[in-house]
């Protein structure tokens, strides 16, 4: 059990008002796949800022990738989706679960390269994908590597924290079924995406009414790094 029923039930529902469009994930875009690994990042903390904000009653939020411009369909993304849940391009599939999401985190850092160790980042393999992939756009690579170095040891907490409740789930509960995959890679997409969206560069920012309220959601309920 990763988290309490209570916060599972929140996650979800925050899910369906981010990304409520999303019918199949076969087809979804690299920015679309992190929301929902985003679900393992959650704070549920109550803040106040310009724009009042209840981190536990979100509120209608806009595809965040029409606000930020994300990298596009990624191949290692797409194969790892047909590997995982077995649902071909354009195959409408169930939402995914939070262990399968999990699995499917896992197959992408580690697919790209991007894993050294169970807990670890590659952060000069990061570097010299993105570089490769986007040459002509230095900011976004600095932005994501970045983002994926601030959120390694803070993936790295969240994870012994969830590893601290399976624990006491399993001894509460020796039967249980135990997680198919570590959801440290899940974590780390989740909060890797949070962070390049509340610091998304000004040439990939779309702004409006929408945008800045997403973008005060994710800043002020502790998502990211």
């Amino acid at each position: 059990m990763w988290s309490c029923v209570r916060d599972i039930k929140w996650a979800v529902r925050l899910h369906i008002h981010i990304s409520h469009f999303i019918h199949s994930i076969a087809a979804m875009s690299p920015s679309q796949l992190l929301v929902i690994f985003a679900l393992l990042n959650l704070n549920t903390r109550q803040v106040y800022g310009q724009t009042t904000i209840d981190c536990q009653r979100p509120p209608q939020l806009v595809d965040p990738a029409l606000c930020c411009k994300d990298g596009g369909r990624d191949q290692v993304a797409d194969q790892c989706t047909q590997r995982i849940l077995g649902a071909a391009n354009g195959q409408k599939a169930a939402p995914p679960s939070l262990d399968t999401a999990a699995c499917l985190a896992e197959c992408i850092l580690t697919s790209s390269k991007y894993i050294d160790g169970p807990q670890t980042l590659n952060l000069a393999n990061i570097r010299s994908d993105l570089s490769s992939k986007f040459s002509n756009d230095t900011l976004y690579v600095e932005t994501m590597t970045m983002a994926y170095s601030k959120c390694e040891p803070q993936s790295q907490r969240r994870l012994a924290v969830i590893m601290q409740q399976q624990q006491q789930a399993q001894q509460q509960q020796p039967q249980q079924q135990q997680p198919r995959c570590s959801p440290f890679s899940a974590i780390v997409l989740g909060c890797t995406y949070m962070e390049y969206f509340k610091n998304c560069p000004a040439h990939r920012w779309t702004q409006n009414a929408q945008c800045a309220l997403a973008k005060a959601y994710v800043t002020q309920c502790g998502l990211g790094a």
